[in-house]
């Protein structure tokens, strides 16, 4: 184990978030910020953290900065998992390369009972990610920018670190002679981010300092809790989902909130409905606004169909784009970002796809008040060929014991 070093960490870490978490996944890229990050937790004495390392195969040096890691991780004594991303990543690969990495801490989350991973996001991480939010047209929601705690697809993320400077991180990790991986691309300004960042001193001679534009962040984040609030008020009168995952929306009480609450409601119904983990972009969202006004119209946001009536809306699952994904006994997945499967450890394996052409063997009964559309496209569990269950209607073969398989909504 480390010895705590004479140099104090800098001030504005929140360590207090942390407290009672429970057992902590340390996501490390090697970098400054989260090599600082493992060994300050390391120097506090947490007890229960496990480090996990990303390989997303981008870039040659790699699987050098995963070996560092787990050099790192035994230095600390501290147990070690590489994650390794697999498919292929075209197209926008910073926000594709995030999807995998999540999409796999997620995953290490849930097979070692973790019940939080721990980011290394810093104070200069929160002005960069508000200046990019500025650019692309956020809302009040997107430009809060990051929070401390945060959900994402029932996956719990803190980010004790929100309140110090990258530098600073660095200087005690320097003080402690302790080394560091830099990735190539922190210096390549074909990426936004790093565009917005090398920006920074400009910005900071007028005024515009990280400091300043992650307290207006900060500020901001306030502001959006409370219009939550006020939305999960209107939700609670407003929103239904069934059990296949469609959602309806009674126009009355949508229609009597505030603007900006109308706004996030529809946009948690689009996420519900789509499993995305992130609202839809503000333009896509103010085209389906403007169908809901009007009472009539469809649209297709964030995987999901959206269609719009007197009474309201209705919202379900594009049957398409659904991967399946295959379980053995005793495994545990999400599958397509809307509902958490489990096997049962004495359950035959069995493939999650969507019920598709296999919706017709559901009795009628079943059915009833679940939208046609989302029955479609929620999960199935199959071996080979053979429909066994449809768990979150309730539907099963006399041969496959209601304990085998569970599966819950993740919103």
């Amino acid at each position: 184990m480390i010895e705590p070093a004479a140099t104090p960490w800098p001030q504005g870490l929140d360590l207090d978030i942390l407290a009672g978490a429970g057992p902590l996944g340390l996501a490390v890229s090697g970098g400054g910020d989260s090599t600082a990050l493992a060994v300050l937790l390391a120097e506090a004495g947490l007890a229960d953290l496990t480090i996990l390392t990303v390989d997303h195969g981008l870039r040659a040096g790699s699987a050098a900065d995963a070996d560092f890691v787990e050099r790192l991780a035994a230095g600390l004594g501290l147990p070690f998992e590489r994650l390794t991303v697999t498919e292929p990543l075209d197209g926008s690969v910073q926000a594709l390369a995030r999807a995998a990495r999540y999409r796999l801490l997620r995953e290490a989350a849930a097979r070692r009972g973790l019940a939080a991973i721990v980011t290394a996001h810093t104070l200069d991480d929160q002005a960069e990610t508000l200046l990019l939010r500025l650019a692309r047209g956020s809302g009040l929601k997107g430009l809060a920018a990051m929070r401390p705690r945060a959900e994402l697809d029932g996956l719990v993320v803190l980010r004790p670190l929100l309140g110090v400077r990258r530098e600073a991180l660095r200087e005690a990790l320097a003080a402690r002679r302790i080394a560091w991986r830099e990735d190539p691309s922190n210096e390549d300004a074909r990426f936004d981010r790093i565009a917005m960042r090398k920006l920074m001193p400009r910005l900071g001679a007028v005024g515009l300092s990280p400091e300043r534009l992650a307290a207006t962040a900060a500020h901001l984040g306030r502001a959006s809790e409370a219009l939550d609030a006020m939305g999960r008020t209107v939700m609670a009168d407003a929103m239904r989902v069934d059990r296949a995952g469609g959602v309806r929306l009674a126009r009355a009480p949508l229609m009597a909130a505030p603007e900006e609450v109308f706004l996030r409601v529809l946009a948690f119904a689009v996420q519900v409905a789509g499993g995305q983990p992130y609202t839809p972009r503000f333009a896509g969202l103010t085209a389906a606004a403007a169908r809901v006004r009007a009472g009539e119209g469809r649209i297709n946001l964030g995987r999901a169909i959206l269609k719009a009536d007197r009474q309201g809306v209705r919202l379900w699952r594009e049957a398409r784009g659904i991967a399946p994904v295959v379980l053995g006994p005793g495994e545990a997945a999400l599958w397509d970002g809307r509902f958490a499967v489990r096997v049962a450890a004495d359950a035959p394996g069995v493939t999650i796809a969507p019920l598709a052409e296999a919706a017709r063997f559901c009795p009628a009964g079943v059915l009833a008040g679940v939208l046609a559309g989302a029955v479609r496209a929620a999960p199935g569990a199959f071996v080979g060929d053979r429909l066994v269950a449809a768990p979150t209607l309730g539907v099963r073969r006399r041969d496959w014991a209601r304990h085998y398989l569970s599966a819950s909504p993740v919103r």
